[in-house]
């Protein structure tokens, strides 16, 4: 293999995660600050930006939200799910999604992950169902996407919504459809480590209209359509703005050549480890197309360490590393009693799981050097 040479500088400005800035966003910024106040033009990028992220996702709308927190917690309350309710989300992923449905006070109900793609195994799913359960949340977790016919069927055969959180599958496609194409609605995330950044940014993604236009309404705090200082019904203060909103159309316009970088990074890391067993990347195949928003890995007990160990040998190292999402049924606010018991994929996943260094800037030396520390550490203990 070509060996690579690395400078004190390239060590110490490896870093997570970060984006792709380029004068195409200088220049939608600073002309959102200095034109986009009055007239049309005061919310003509967040307009611009929610359509054409909905027509690349094949969605008929797309409504900007400041988070994708707040977005999947319009779409529950959008959907009348409240107190009384269950929804099923799956244990490894961001708390996002756990956190929406307390906020709307229903139930989360945790499904296990699969070993083969990270997200909710359907066979989990149908343990989970009851006559309290309203909807299901898949996780697109590091680009990954679940068995979506098998979930479809299942939410169908149910009569529940399914919502999926595309937080971190932007540029994903899974059989021919882009990740974010699936069920009642869909949310992504903009936040600064994504692959599209806004600095904080969400977006709801439907095919239905009436939806969009109940979240539409209750974006805004419910106000009359034709007295905008009435108000019809409590909503929330969730709404965009022009200078979010540019920087995401002029991401959106580079998003090609962005996702190219993020599956150059992908491919380089996976090279860098060809020689070692018992290594599972993020999926990546026939079916599909991954986005690799991070590249994640999942270490074989061959190995004799766990994921936190490494990760401690890393750091000690100097450099950065994220684990594995943890099961979110074992975190205090989310407590599930079924939790380690009735999902033990999760556990065993997330013990040897870790995710690397993905940032938009880095250079093959850093992940030359990067992935060589970690194979050191595996080969020598």
């Amino acid at each position: 293999m070509k060996k690579f040479n690395i400078s004190k500088k390239d060590i110490q400005n490896l870093e997570m995660s970060g984006p792709s800035i380029s004068k195409t966003e200088i220049n939608y910024v600073l002309d959102a600050v200095k034109n986009g106040w009055y007239g049309r033009n005061k919310y003509y990028y967040v307009e611009k930006f929610e359509k054409d992220f909905a027509k690349y996702h094949n969605r008929k709308y797309g409504l900007m939200t400041p988070n994708c927190t707040v977005a999947l917690h319009l779409i529950l309350h959008s959907l009348g799910i409240s107190k009384g309710d269950n929804v099923i989300n799956q244990e490894c992923t961001w708390v996002a999604s756990a956190a929406a449905v307390k906020y709307v006070g229903a139930q989360n109900i945790f499904a296990d992950i699969s070993y083969d793609n990270w997200c909710m195994d359907e066979n989990s799913l149908i343990k989970r169902i009851n006559k309290k359960t309203k909807a299901v949340i898949v996780s697109d977790v590091y680009g990954n996407l679940p068995n979506m016919e098998k979930i479809i069927k299942i939410c169908k055969q149910n009569k529940i919504y399914l919502i999926e959180d595309s937080a971190e599958a932007l540029g994903s496609i899974y059989k021919g459809k882009k990740a974010g194409s699936f069920g009642i609605a869909s949310a992504f995330s903009f936040h600064r480590t994504k692959t599209l950044t806004t600095g904080e940014g969400g977006m709801i993604v439907t095919d239905n209209k009436q939806f969009y236009e109940r979240c539409k309404f209750l974006r805004d705090q419910g106000r009359n359509k034709k007295q905008s200082y009435l108000i019809d019904e409590l909503g929330f203060k969730f709404m965009p703005f022009n200078l979010q909103a540019s920087l995401g159309l002029a991401q959106l316009n580079r998003l090609k050549p962005i996702i190219d970088k993020k599956r150059w990074i992908f491919a380089k890391y996976k090279n860098f480890f060809s020689d070692m067993k018992d290594i599972q990347f993020n999926k990546d195949n026939k079916n599909l197309y991954n986005g690799c928003w991070a590249t994640t890995m999942v270490i074989g007990k061959r190995y004799k360490i766990n994921a936190k160990k490494l990760m401690s040998r890393i750091n000690n190292k100097g450099l950065p590393v994220r684990p594995f999402f943890a099961p979110i049924g074992s975190m205090k606010p989310f407590y599930y009693s079924k939790s380690k018991n009735g999902n033990k994929n999760s556990y065993d996943i997330f013990s040897r799981g870790l995710t690397l260094p993905s940032a938009l800037n880095l250079k093959e030396n850093q992940l030359y050097y990067y992935s060589s520390i970690i194979k050191d550490i595996l080969k020598n203990g």
